[in-house]
């Protein structure tokens, strides 16, 4: 306490500071004006309150893309001050705005006493701070972007601290075990990018150490580091690691990224003073540190010969040569983690995080340059005052600060108020974003418990989004009825024989997620409950390729939605003849049948099944006619099924002896993960009409149960709930022996 009480001014400073930045905010009726918060931050943590009042995890959200694993998207958090807030306080807006303050203040925080501990000077660590709050980079990026961006940020001086401490003290293993669970915060607040930008500080640091005359001790005790924190944040994360390498490897993100989407905007040689030292009316990308910052700075030169300040000095030059797209960029794209990250130029981090500790060295030599001139200066506090008024005057007073935005409730979307009043369960698709992937409204239609068919984010399903595409272009209200999709909100009238207009609302234009507001609604009137039951069933088998296509012409051209479900299929010898004889049409594409699959078709269409083309009559061909005529022998319609219980993780329906293909609008069968069972007998899940999915009823009686459980959450959550009693375990046994040392030292 001793030693917090000789910084608690600096401490007071830096949050007095933190709020006036952030003072914007500082209201009930506040958040920040930036689309991340509104949109994708107010989405997230409405999900996650939302489960937290079920005791649950928002591991699946029924809000977008039609349904799609929420927790799992690398840059949504899991644990955080946001999730805490939420927990505590059950309001999503002071959640967000309480953990926005207090990532700031922990930022500047971090750096000072990151930077104290090298130096020992208190004033010299309050300007890095400065520095480290109120730099180019700060309101160019991480300000503007999403939360999880500032989490990383404030976290990123704490985890340097702490590897620090880890190679230079006795207590190294305590200390690696913080870098751990810090590195780990990282990756459970979403925080992946600079999550791998701290790494790559820490990696730099560690070899920079090395360099030393007792290199195979400095060897032993780095890879001993090193083995517990990356041992500690893998099992810490694990719970959330797991779940999202199982999310990515079948997202948008399987690949890697182009070469051209990871340089995204380098920086140019050009804007370098703005970029570097001010950013005063320049509206681009920056890391200024101000004029004063680069005084100081270049000052911290005559300390060239101090491992901190060369170390500091090589992380500036990297950075330039990595965020201007040289070689060095082409080097770390071949660097797992990196060859998924967009926009080099976002590793100007690397420079404010070194510049932050540089200007630290610079003060103390200029401190000490003046001594002789004190009778001038009065005292080294008097330079210490006049360098803070300059810093602030420039990087804080001359800068625009954050601006905040009224929340929108949701009341106050009129178009929303009136299909809210519809307590069905039904979609909605938001033609007012001519783009399948943005914000489409669904931040504020989640808070009135309807789902959206769009998205936004980062990570999708290709597929999915490639069927939006053709489904946005054509309008078709019988897909749209498989999606579920009753109402349809747009910017602009649309005149469809199938789509009825409803009405027009108010408009807001000035709203950051404006076509939230239409403000002209349709009812489309091939509409489609969640979950029904359909007489006819039809089995596409062969190339995984070759069915798709097939299926999304016959979606866009044949099907009969009403009465009619598409199932996707491999290979007849997949299936048992019990499950074939399920089906009225099975169409054969090319891979579909050998030789021993003949005999099953026999029994097939001996049992009145129909085959397409006719193998066993010598057909071979496949056309648009043949598949037509199938279709327009169905007949009978869907039957309704009602739904008991619909959790964000969990559907329950009562079943009532009913038999046949149940048709589920909903995504399950699209990820690992869902399960369906009544009782102990579970069902497999089909993917069917190419974006739902299907399962067989024998006329089952009881309750049926979605239940949405990953096998890589389970085995995440074991690993870390491990590894959260090691460590408890372990740090009880560090305070117990210093207490033990202490008695003794009395």
């Amino acid at each position: 306490m001793k030693k917090i009480n000789g910084h608690i001014v600096f401490i007071a400073l830096i949050l007095i500071l933190s709020l006036f930045f952030l003072k914007s905010i500082l209201h009930k009726d506040k958040i920040l004006d930036n689309v991340h918060y509104i949109n994708d931050l107010t989405f997230l943590s409405y999900n996650v309150k939302e489960a937290l009042s079920s005791n649950q995890l928002a591991l699946w959200t029924p809000y977008f893309y039609s349904g799609q694993p929420l927790l799992a998207i690398p840059e949504n958090y899991m644990f955080d001050l946001n999730f805490l807030f939420i927990y505590l306080f059950r309001d999503i807006y002071l959640a967000m705005n309480l953990s926005a303050i207090l990532y700031f203040f922990l930022a500047g925080l971090g750096m000072y006493f990151l930077v104290y501990n090298f130096i020992e000077n208190k004033k010299a660590a309050f300007l890095s701070s400065l520095i480290y709050m109120f730099n180019g980079f700060m309101y160019s990026f991480v300000i503007g972007g999403h939360l999880n961006i500032l989490e990383g940020y404030a976290l990123t001086p704490f985890i340097f601290l702490f590897v620090h401490n880890a190679l230079k003290g006795k207590d190294w293993v305590i200390y690696s075990m913080l870098a751990g669970i810090l590195f780990a915060l990282q990756v459970l607040s979403g925080s992946m990018i600079l999550f791998f930008y701290s790494a790559l500080i820490v990696g730099f640091y560690v070899a920079i150490n090395l360099i030393n005359k007792n290199f195979k001790g400095i060897l032993i005790k780095s890879i001993f580091v090193g083995i517990i924190i990356i041992a500690v944040t893998l099992s810490l994360s694990a719970i959330k690691l797991l779940p999202v390498l199982e999310f990515t490897k079948i997202s948008s993100r399987a690949v890697n990224v182009s070469f051209r989407e990871f340089l995204g905007n380098p920086i140019n040689i050009i804007d370098i003073p703005r970029i570097l030292i001010t950013n005063i009316g320049f509206s681009g990308f920056s890391a200024a540190i101000g004029i004063v910052g680069v005084i100081l700075l270049l000052c911290s030169l005559s300390y060239y010969k101090k491992r901190i300040v060369v170390f500091s000095l090589i992380l500036v030059i990297f950075s330039l040569l990595f965020a201007s797209g040289s070689f060095i960029s082409g080097i770390m794209y071949k660097i797992p983690g990196f060859d998924k990250l967009r926009h080099v130029e976002r590793a100007m981090i690397l420079f404010v995080f070194a510049s932050s500790m540089l200007v630290a060295y610079g003060f103390v030599f200029l401190s000490e340059k003046l001594k002789n001139y004190q009778k001038y200066l009065r005292s080294e506090n008097l330079l210490f005052a006049g360098i803070i008024l300059l810093i602030l005057a420039e990087l804080l007073f001359l800068q625009n600060l954050p601006l905040s935005a009224k929340i929108v409730k949701t009341d106050e979307i009129k178009v929303l108020q009136h299909i809210s009043n519809d307590k069905s369960l039904f979609r909605t698709m938001n033609l007012g974003l001519n783009e399948v992937i943005g914000h489409a409204g669904y931040n504020y239609y989640a808070q009135k418990g309807i789902s959206e068919i769009k998205g936004g984010g980062g990570i999708w399903i290709n597929d999915y989004v490639l069927f939006l595409s053709l489904m946005q272009q054509t309008l078709n209200s019988k897909v749209l009825g498989i999606l579920n999709v009753k109402y349809i909100i747009t910017d602009k009238k649309i005149e469809k024989e199938d789509i009825r207009y409803v009405d027009e609302f108010t408009a807001c234009k000035d709203c950051a997620v404006y076509n939230a507001f239409g403000p002209y609604l349709y009812e489309n009137k091939d509409f489609i409950p969640r979950f029904y039951i359909v007489p006819n069933a039809v089995l596409v088998v062969g190339n995984s390729q070759d069915v798709k296509k097939v299926v999304y012409s016959l979606m866009f051209q044949s099907l009969s939605s009403d009465n009619t479900v598409i199932i996707e299929g491999t290979a007849i010898k997949d299936y048992s003849q019990d499950f074939l004889n399920k089906f009225n049409v099975i169409i054969l594409l090319s891979g579909s049948v050998d030789q021993n699959s003949i005999q099953k078709l026999k029994s097939y269409v001996s049992q009145g099944g129909t085959i397409a083309p006719d193998l066993l009559n010598g057909q071979t061909t496949l056309t648009n006619e043949l598949l037509d005529s199938y279709f327009k022998k169905t007949n009978g319609s869907y039957v309704n099924v009602n739904v008991d219980e619909y959790l964000q993780n969990k559907v329950v329906i009562d079943m009532d002896n009913k038999e046949g293909w149940l048709v589920i609008s909903e995504r399950f069968a699209h990820f690992p993960g869902w399960k369906a069972s009544l009782g102990k007998k579970n069902f497999e899940m089909f993917k069917a009409d190419a974006v739902i999915s299907a399962l067989y009823l024998n006329g089952e009686k009881g309750k049926l149960v979605f239940e949405y459980k990953p096998e890589s959450f389970r085995k995440g959550k074991i690993i870390s709930i491990v590894a959260v009693v090691v460590i408890i375990i372990y740090l009880g046994y560090f305070v117990y022996r210093k207490i033990q040392q202490m008695k003794k030292f009395k």
